[in-house]
């Protein structure tokens, strides 16, 4: 892979995000989209028109699944000369008509877990967190491309007071009428890198077509492997509902 990482890395700390364009080519994503599509032992979720919306637990559910894995944790040891370790993973659907998503860091809320307690998020896992987001399909303004903004400064407490306090990581109207968001356009196989500090939102797809993406979430590895873990501990959440995942 022949990238120039510090141009990509100083976009990042400038901004947040990069896009890497023909992270994939198109016949590996049609080899991606028939192993979602064929996938046991996932997760799936649907909407109230009994739509698929979301699939999770896929990053190993076969061999173009696990490369997919590779090539990103690849790409960002080269931009941040740090090993990663997959945090948590989804495969998201936005059919025709599909709602968008609220504007959100990602991780930046509390949960109850299963002994009453009150926990930090994802910041319960590590403090630092970057997302590769890959579009199946074609993304833009029409059918609900993700919407970002720069990166907020801040720990887990400052950026807590940003939001809505109320078990999502929403943030708050007063924020959210502040801050500065970008439609990211992506063709097939192109890639957005972004850190959770990042505000995001998307609209709803007014397209005929489906609205696919790809979404992994990376850790340092020198915190271990959370990835289990993350999904035990959603799966035991008072407020599994609202705040451990979110739309995209």
């Amino acid at each position: 892979m022949n990238i120039n990482s510090l141009d990509y890395k100083k976009k990042f700390d400038n901004d947040g995000y990069f896009v890497f364009k023909n992270f994939l080519n198109k016949d590996f994503v049609s080899k991606l989209i028939d192993e979602i599509n064929n996938a046991s032992g996932t997760v799936k979720y649907f909407d109230n028109s009994n739509n698929l919306r979301r699939i999770e637990k896929l990053y190993d559910k076969g061999t173009n699944l696990i490369d997919l894995n590779e090539k990103i944790s690849i790409l960002l040891k080269k931009v941040f000369d740090k090993e990663f370790l997959i945090f948590k993973d989804k495969f998201n659907s936005k059919p025709p008509g599909g709602e968008g998503f609220f504007a959100h860091y990602d991780g930046i809320f509390e949960f109850i877990n299963s002994k009453d307690e009150k926990k930090k998020g994802w910041y319960e896992y590590g403090d630092f967190f970057i997302s590769a987001l890959i579009a199946i399909d074609k993304c833009d303004k029409e059918n609900g491309a993700l919407e970002l903004a720069k990166s907020h400064n801040g720990d887990f407490d400052q950026l807590y007071k940003n939001t809505k306090k109320d078990g999502t990581p929403a943030l708050s109207d007063e924020v959210e009428t502040k801050t500065k968001f970008e439609v990211i356009d992506l063709e097939v196989g192109d890639m957005i890198i972004f850190s959770n500090t990042c505000p995001h939102r998307s609209k709803k797809n007014d397209s005929k077509n489906i609205r696919r993406i790809i979404y992994y979430t990376y850790t340092l590895s020198e915190n271990g492997s959370k990835y289990n873990q993350y999904f035990i501990d959603k799966e035991n959440s008072k407020n599994k509902s609202k705040a451990l995942s979110e739309k995209a």
